[in-house]
C-alpha cells in the first residue's frame, strides 16, 4: 500500500516545521557570535507575521528560570505575572538579551545560559550559586 496523500502531506509539514526551526535556531546562532556556549532551542515559532523582538525594543515575556544542575526554579513569571525590558541593553543577563533576539510573538525558545551569559563566578544571592548554569523556558508575549 502507499501512504495516503494526508500522510504525505503531514510528513512534509513536519519536515518543513523542522527545517524552519533549525533555520530560526541558526539564524540566532549567526546573530550571536559571542555564544559563549549558549543554547537556543525553539519550541514553537510563534506568528510568522507576528512583531520580532529585535535590540532596542521593549518586550514582554511569561518566563521560568531554573538552576540546569537541579532544577531548582530561581524565578518565574506566569499568568498575570509578565516581565517587560528593553532588548539588548543589558537589563537583563546576557543569555536573555541574546536568546530572545529574533523571537517573534507567541513563540517560545528553551535557553540554555552559561555562566558568562549569566550570573558569572559571583552567582546572585542565595538562589544561584557561583559559575551557575541555567535554563529559562521564555514565550514572547509582545513586542513594542
Amino acid at each position: 500500500k502507499t501512504p495516503d496523500k494526508s500522510a504525505k502531506k503531514k510528513r512534509k509539514l513536519s519536515e518543513e516545521a523542522t527545517m524552519e526551526s533549525k533555520a530560526i535556531s541558526s539564524s540566532v546562532e549567526k546573530q550571536t557570535p559571542d555564544l559563549d556556549g549558549l543554547i537556543v532551542e525553539e519550541l514553537c515559532l510563534g506568528n510568522p507575521n507576528g512583531k520580532k523582538a529585535e535590540p532596542g525594543k521593549m518586550v514582554t515575556v511569561h518566563y521560568t528560570g531554573k538552576l540546569l544542575a537541579n532544577g531548582e526554579i530561581i524565578e518565574s513569571k506566569f499568568g498575570d505575572l509578565r516581565y517587560k525590558f528593553r532588548l539588548g541593553v543589558g537589563h537583563v543577563i546576557k543569555g536573555l538579551d541574546v536568546g530572545v533576539n529574533g523571537m517573534r510573538v507567541g513563540g517560545k525558545r528553551k535557553l540554555t545560559i552559561p555562566p558568562a551569559m549569566g550570573y558569572g563566578a559571583e552567582g546572585a544571592g542565595d538562589k544561584i550559586p557561583p559559575d551557575a548554569w541555567l535554563v529559562f523556558d521564555v514565550e514572547l508575549l509582545n513586542v513594542k
